[in-house]
């Protein structure tokens, strides 16, 4: 059965290839000349273009020079000038003529030339054939006509003795494919038949019976390497399959986890979002006050930009939820430091002045850094909420921005409760909430402060102060950032 599966299928591959070969080569021969002239007229197209564009046809040196270059092609090319005289020819210039022949153009060829003429094959008696193109070349506001031949003498000769030698390969070629198959097309039969036998022993439920022999690195040896993979895997899963309800029970708990990390997100979410809320407050509450049509003006483009940063800061939350760093991916720029806190500043003015607490800056000029500006106001939201949001009516709070030893220090201090001592390492944690014992009411804000100070390669910190809190944050200057 073997034997007889091998043969047809050595006989069936053999036959294709013999009809493939000799439709092939009754056709290579018809079009062989077809497409040797078609791509000479493509070669000789070539040429003229790298002529006529790298080429001065003013200037004989520069032709020669050209030729002298470009000496593989075997071109008999003449120019003429606009006057129809010969100014160069290939005749002249490799010896074949003593001396440069200046007559014109032959008038029975004159209308021959044009500037989108293609080339032409000719085929005279004797085998004598050629590829002629004729074109006119306007360059310099000067007309050139340019006539390239290509000569094809005993062409018919030259395709019959290749046409002998191909036949004569292909022979041996078809000889040695039939050969080579019977030989393959027998090992692949073995390989099939051991491979059934296996599937069938399988399916018998032994299921731990596998393909053992020599696996060949083709179409075979991946089928049963498939197999054997398979094996294992259904193997491995009637042995493993008690183990799902623990599965089961462990993916039940992590539901669980997963909504009260849901839960804890919401609330510090809207944490997040007090301070834009409360700026939008105060200045919709200045607007009604003033008549100031600039001052109207400036209230409702603080209200726009406020609005269009909490759209900013819920999408950032919303991607911080399914990977905690993404909220802190930023283009980093080189700014001015000082700027970008004096604007943020005097956004936060009326908010201060609603609540009555007294607001100090004292921020240094001229401080640049390479940092996001992203960055820059979480830093500043998270630390004035938090100072606004424990600073009573009458209390102060001051904004700094100094250079500290080669470092630009931002803080916020706050009139207020110290922190106690022992909730000062924890503060910065993810979600971190502190009850009634505490002052200090962080969230996720001092976490994703924490994360940019780790992202900009500097730190940050809390101190308390006799009278209050101060929170800061190091800046790098721009020269010195890594």
């Amino acid at each position: 059965m073997t034997k007889r599966i091998s043969t047809k299928y050595t006989l069936s591959v053999t036959a294709v290839i013999i009809i493939i070969t000799l439709i092939f080569i009754p056709v290579y021969i018809i079009v062989q000349k077809t497409v040797y002239i078609h791509l000479q007229k493509k070669h000789i197209i070539l040429f003229y273009e790298n002529l006529v564009s790298s080429v001065d046809l003013s200037d004989s040196d520069d032709i020669a020079k050209f030729f002298n270059k470009d000496g593989t092609h075997s071109y008999r090319t003449l120019i003429y000038n606009e006057k129809k005289k010969r100014i160069f020819s290939t005749d002249y210039f490799r010896k074949k003529e003593e001396k440069m022949d200046k007559r014109p153009i032959p008038e029975e060829h004159l209308d021959d030339y044009s500037e989108n003429n293609l080339p032409v094959y000719y085929e005279h008696e004797n085998n004598r054939a050629k590829i002629t193109l004729r074109r006119i070349c306007h360059t310099q506001n000067t007309s050139y006509y340019i006539y390239i031949q290509e000569s094809l003498q005993n062409i018919e000769s030259i395709f019959f003795y290749t046409n002998q030698f191909l036949v004569l390969i292909l022979i041996i070629y078809i000889f040695v494919c039939m050969i080579s198959l019977f030989f393959a097309m027998r090992q692949i039969t073995k390989s099939v038949y051991k491979l059934t036998d296996v599937v069938k022993r399988f399916a018998d439920k032994d299921y731990s019976v596998r393909f053992e022999d020599p696996i060949p690195s083709d179409e075979i040896g991946s089928l049963a390497n498939n197999f054997n993979n398979m094996a294992d895997i259904i193997q491995s899963n009637f042995y493993s399959i008690d183990n799902y309800n623990f599965l089961l029970k462990e993916d039940l708990n992590h539901l669980k986890e997963y909504e009260n990390l849901r839960r804890k997100f919401v609330r510090n979410t809207t944490h997040e979002l007090k301070t834009p809320l409360a700026i939008i407050s105060s200045n919709v509450e200045m607007m009604s006050y003033t008549k100031d049509e600039n001052k109207r003006k400036y209230y409702y483009d603080s209200v726009m930009e406020e609005i269009q940063k909490m759209s900013s800061l819920i999408t950032s939350f919303l991607k911080y939820s399914s990977n905690e760093s993404q909220t802190l991916q930023a283009s980093f720029e080189n700014i001015n430091l000082s700027e970008a806190v004096e604007h943020l500043c005097d956004k936060i003015t009326s908010t201060l002045q609603s609540k009555k607490i007294t607001f100090i800056r004292n921020v240094e000029a001229s401080l640049f850094s390479t940092v996001s500006p992203i960055h820059v106001e979480h830093i500043f939201n998270n630390f004035i909420m938090n100072a606004i949001s424990h600073t009573s009516p009458n209390g102060c709070i001051i904004v700094s921005l100094q250079e500290i030893d080669s470092r630009y220090r931002f803080s916020v201090y706050n009139d207020g409760k110290p922190i106690p001592e022992n909730q000062l390492p924890i503060i910065w944690n993810e979600f971190y909430t502190v009850g009634s014992k505490s002052s200090a009411n962080a969230g996720l804000g001092l976490f994703i402060v924490k994360e940019i100070s780790a992202l900009n390669h500097t730190e940050c910190g809390i101190e308390n102060q006799e009278h209050g809190v101060e929170f800061w944050f190091d800046f790098l200057p721009f020269d010195t950032f890594d």
